[in-house]
């Protein structure tokens, strides 16, 4: 009996739950608005999650879409339209999707470090190296126009002495 009941609670555990969304809504085609400033998109739902409504046009059947983006805290947007637009403020509820904190944990780090690899990349432009002993500067051609020339260094030189030695070229604009 134990076994019964524990694999029933496991069972509720596991069934998506039904919230009450706050405020009221209307949509238009996909997108949904918030009627009312007691609207709450941003603390209640996010992408991949359910929003369920009642139609009023039939009857008060009720319609469940899938929310592909939330726009701000008073719009979204739903994966299709309903049977009918919501013309009258609609009460609605909404069914978290299952989540797996680890991974999305996970993601936020490697994205994270991605954003902070490519700020660096980006940060240096035309200078940029990944080898400290390589010196980079630009030189004016004969046309007027530059080219990037690139010498290699004895020793490792910090990034101040590389923009010092630049600044020494005179064809080199940037410095």
């Amino acid at each position: 009996q134990q076994q019964q009941q524990q694999q029933k609670q496991q069972q509720q555990q596991n069934q998506p739950k039904i919230h009450k969304g706050a405020g009221l809504i209307i949509s238009s085609g996909t997108i949904v608005t918030g009627y009312d400033e007691s609207t709450n998109f941003t603390g209640e739902f996010s992408a991949g999650d359910a929003l369920i409504v009642a139609a009023q046009e039939k009857g008060g059947e009720q319609e469940m879409r899938v929310v592909t983006m939330r726009l701000s805290n008073s719009s979204c947007a739903v994966s299709s339209a309903f049977s009918h637009d919501l013309k009258t403020p609609t009460e609605f509820y909404y069914i978290q999707k299952p989540r797996d904190a680890r991974a999305e944990a996970q993601k936020r780090r490697e994205d994270a470090s991605k954003a902070k690899a490519e700020e660096e990349r980006c940060a240096f432009g035309t200078y940029g190296t990944n080898d400290k002993n390589e010196f980079i500067y630009r030189e004016k051609t004969e046309t007027g126009s530059y080219t990037i020339r690139k010498e290699k260094l004895d020793g490792e030189v910090s990034r101040g002495d590389l923009l010092y030695m630049r600044s020494k070229k005179k064809s080199d604009k940037y410095c």
